[in-house]
């Protein structure tokens, strides 16, 4: 059986570089979600949520603080 390699991936946090992008476009973050009954950041989590090049921010609908973003691999052609 092949040893399976799986690449290195690099996560760039925000308060170093955002996404240098012409459209809205998703991209695998780490982020904290508020949490209004503990009155803090939540534990960090992995989700897709787009950035938009316009507004110069995430699109998140709710009090999200995104530390850090990776692009998405591609899609997975058979």
């Amino acid at each position: 059986m092949a040893k399976m390699t799986i690449p290195l991936t690099v996560w760039f946090p925000c308060s170093e570089i955002l996404p240098n992008v012409e459209a809205e476009t998703p991209f695998l973050v780490t982020c904290r979600e508020w949490d209004i009954f503990e009155n803090m950041w939540g534990r960090k989590e992995v989700r897709i949520i787009s950035y938009s090049p316009k507004a110069k921010s995430w699109n998140t609908k709710s009090d999200i603080k995104i530390e850090a973003w990776l692009p998405l691999p591609e899609v997975y052609k058979s």
